[in-house]
């Protein structure tokens, strides 16, 4: 007679580890037991708790005993779980048991619900294939803060698959880049103090991973250390009791390098809340159609302007510093530039060619002396 599977463990630490692992599952799914989380034994003799779409994996290992654990593990529908969990009594015990015809007691003081499962063995697992790869610890506050500064920069469009996601790849040095761009804009992010991601492929994280880690690293204790391993079709990062592992995006990313302008003779140092706030302020009269601010950039001042045939027209003046070359009329699209602004601290500086060139922003003082920051903004016609 089959051993039924049974657990006991605090309603905090349960939904804690479900919460996390219900990440990448989609809340519609063609596929039935895409929709559960799988439960099986974990290192150590704790529980493990997983979640997928098929292209990336959230696992969390809890510290939770059970007894009965099938060899392929159990599967529990996600959402409802995590439903019932959140509505149960913040301190109490919950006890899980399966029971004939293939359900799974839930029950907690008087509260008793009966969940439908399905095999552990038909849950997905996203199978590593056999090749090189590259092992490597990061401090994860570092780079928690290399995704913050780039991510905002990836594309949407589908059309384009390859920038839809953050580009990581190792340079001379031991320097790790993160890099994300839409053909509109470009973020890049350099950590200089990754010595052992030298030889690491250069590889391209999809857009729905980088958020799931870095809710994951935003929650994470600022000494902690990120292991990530990457090879040609998978990358994996280990936190804690937390694993995420992701396929990457197949596909070539463009050469950014030449994108970044780097002979711009013109040069401006300015502050960055000052300028975010009145590009916010002038946008207010834009229209869907013509977001575009017009930004004269004079000796001490750069004057911003946006008009709308159908609204009128806002105008607002910064003060500036020109350590170099001339005078400056260029246009960008409003929207751009503050998504840009919001993600550099402090002063920064811009380097400008014509008003057709692209323009490079970068901190005066980073915020991380060992996270160097660079945007580029196309410019539009005004």
């Amino acid at each position: 007679m089959t051993t039924p599977f049974t657990l006991t463990a605090p309603r905090e630490a349960l939904l804690a580890a479900v919460e996390t692992a219900l990440a990448p599952v989609e809340r519609k799914n063609t596929i039935p037991v895409l929709a559960n989380l799988l439960f099986d034994a974990g290192l150590g003799g704790g529980l493990r708790v997983s979640g997928t779409d098929l292209d990336v994996v959230t696992s969390v290992t809890a510290m939770i005993e059970h007894a009965g654990m099938p060899e392929q593990g159990i599967t529990l529908p996600a959402a409802l779980l995590n439903d019932i969990l959140r509505k149960l009594p913040a301190k109490a015990d919950v006890t899980l048991k399966t029971t004939t015809g293939g359900q799974m007691a839930l029950t907690c003081g008087r509260s008793r619900f009966m969940l439908q499962t399905l095999p552990g063995e038909d849950w997905p697992r996203l199978v590593e294939r056999e090749g090189q790869s590259t092992s490597f610890e990061i401090p994860a506050a570092k780079f928690s803060a290399q995704l913050a500064a780039v991510s905002f920069a990836i594309s949407t469009e589908e059309t384009r698959y390859y920038l839809n996601g953050v580009y990581l790849h190792a340079i001379d040095g031991g320097d790790l880049v993160a890099v994300a761009t839409d053909g509109h804009r470009l973020a890049r992010a350099t950590y200089s103090g990754a010595q052992d991601a030298a030889g690491m492929p250069g590889v391209i994280i999809p857009r729905k991973t980088v958020g799931l880690l870095a809710k994951v690293l935003s929650a994470s204790d600022k000494q902690a250390m990120l292991s990530v391993r990457v090879s040609e079709h998978q990358i994996s990062f280990e936190l804690g009791a937390v694993r995420i592992a992701s396929k990457l995006i197949d596909g070539t990313f463009p050469d950014y390098v030449r994108v970044i302008p780097a002979g711009n003779p013109n040069r401006w140092r300015f502050d960055v809340a000052a300028l975010l706030a009145a590009t916010e302020r002038v946008s207010i009269v834009s229209s869907e159609r013509g977001r575009a601010v017009k930004m004269n950039w004079g000796r001490e001042s750069v004057d911003l302007m946006v008009t709308n045939p159908d609204a009128g027209e806002g105008q607002d003046t910064v003060d500036v510093t020109n350590d170099d070359g001339d005078d400056v009329e260029i246009g960008f699209n409003a929207r751009y530039l503050a998504d840009m602004l919001a993600h550099i601290p402090g002063a920064a500086t811009v380097n400008l060619d014509t008003g057709g060139s692209p323009a490079c922003f970068e901190p005066v003082h980073a915020a991380d002396d060992k996270i160097a920051l660079t945007f580029v903004l196309m410019p539009m016609r005004v």
